[in-house]
């Protein structure tokens, strides 16, 4: 896994630690973050393809390097090889 920096709102950290520790959801802030991420990728990427797939009639511009892939289980294992993933493929946004 990679280290990110992120600047949050004190406000969203209090609800954070609301959710994290021994009476949480979350086991910690890093796991809701990283759980928070996963599922704002999933859902971003399914509307990308809802998009695209609404205006088949205008060409999409894609990249082969524009692949992601989204892990599927919520194990913290840190061995990738043995951990599922979903591809998704990013598209241009069409515009209205």
């Amino acid at each position: 896994m990679k280290i990110v920096t992120v600047n949050v709102p004190r406000e969203f950290i209090q609800a954070m630690e609301k959710l994290t520790g021994n009476d949480g959801l979350y086991p910690s802030r890093s796991e809701l973050i990283r759980c928070a991420v996963r599922d704002f990728l999933i859902k971003e990427l399914k509307m990308a393809r809802k998009l695209s797939n609404f205006n088949k009639k205008e060409s999409i511009q894609t990249d082969d390097e524009n692949i992601v892939q989204i892990p599927l289980d919520e194990n913290s294992d840190d061995d990738e090889a043995e951990r599922n993933f979903k591809t998704y493929k990013i598209v241009k946004r069409l515009e209205f």
